[in-house]
């Protein structure tokens, strides 16, 4: 019968070793701006990586499949425009966000059907989608903003719901269903074996045309609701206002713990990678660096916990 203590010792085994530097970063923060650790900032912190770890958690579907989406970042801006122009027309919120959601749902489905029919390289359908998504947003906005004049729709970015930022809410319902995709479905070990044998899966019953397609229609979704709540937080729908969301979701998937060679992925280990690169921006941004130093210094040490990151993994 193990003790408390070998238990406690067990939990911290499994426990990514990112979140150490997340206690880390949360701790050093507060020391150096008092700014930091106020009520507001929190709630405002939450805000921000919430959006991210939506967008994550479709990432990481991309990457256990042995895939990537650089699509995401511009599906963001999408859904916020297609809401925003819908609801500047008159049409109700419900169906304004429905929509937006669905076309990137759309836009995720083809890159999916054209990745597993097609045979071709993820990053090269979802780098053109990208363009594609960028250019309807363009069209749509011609190069502009669009102002989002319902008070019901600010509240998705910062409304609460139990003392919780709706934003928050909205994150952690896409993590759960995440998980239970992962971990309580037969796709979950269906996309393990896509992402570890590649076409050969289906030796294993995999069905891997579909499952590629389910992968990056979830991952479109996932985007399109990110955009939704990052337009309710700027209250605005412009075609770059998820521009370079797709690196950062990239970056936090690895942070996790997550190999580049796919067949496994942390849920957990997002979530607190996607926390990370929220608050080192934050944090450096509150020390009153300029936001070209706050981009720079962000990036490098993203870089250094992501072959950190690497490194461990390699060695087991």
């Amino acid at each position: 019968m193990p003790t408390l203590g070998n238990r406690f010792r067990l939990w911290l085994r499994e426990v990514p070793t990112i979140t150490y530097l997340l206690v880390i970063l949360v701790g050093g923060f507060s020391l150096l701006s008092k700014d930091f650790a106020s009520p507001s900032n929190f709630s405002n912190l939450i805000g921000q990586a919430s959006v991210l770890v939506i967008v994550s958690m479709g990432q990481l579907l991309a990457i256990m499949s042995a895939g990537i989406d650089l699509s995401v970042g511009s599906l963001i801006g999408l859904s916020g425009t297609v809401a925003a122009t819908l609801l500047a027309r008159g049409v109700g919120l419900p169906v304004s966000i429905i929509a937006g959601v669905l076309l990137c749902s759309l836009c995720g489905l083809l890159s999916g059907v054209i990745i597993a029919k097609a045979r071709l390289f993820p990053f090269v359908v979802t780098f053109g989608m990208l363009f594609i998504a960028m250019g309807i947003n363009l069209g749509i906005t011609k190069g502009g903003s669009i102002h989002i004049a319902d008070p019901s729709f600010e509240k998705i970015g910062y409304g609460g719901l139990l003392g919780v930022p709706v934003a928050a809410w909205i994150a952690l319902g896409a993590v759960f269903i995440v998980a239970l995709i992962v971990r309580r479905s037969t796709f979950g070990p269906h996309l393990s074996a896509l992402g570890a044998m590649g076409e050969g899966a289906w030796i294993q019953g995999v069905d891997v045309v579909r499952c590629t397609i389910i992968v990056y229609f979830l991952s479109g979704v996932l985007a399109g609701v990110a955009g939704i709540v990052m337009a309710g937080r700027v209250v605005t729908g412009n075609a770059l206002i998820g521009q370079g969301m797709e690196f950062n979701s990239i970056a936090a998937v690895v942070l996790g713990g997550t190999s580049f060679v796919g067949g496994e992925g942390s849920i957990f280990g997002t979530l607190v990678g996607a926390l990370v690169i929220t608050t080192l921006s934050n944090g450096l941004s509150l020390l009153g660096l300029r936001p070209e130093i706050v981009s720079g210094v962000a990036g490098l040490a993203i870089m250094a916990c992501v072959a950190g990151a690497q490194l461990l993994q390699r060695r087991g």
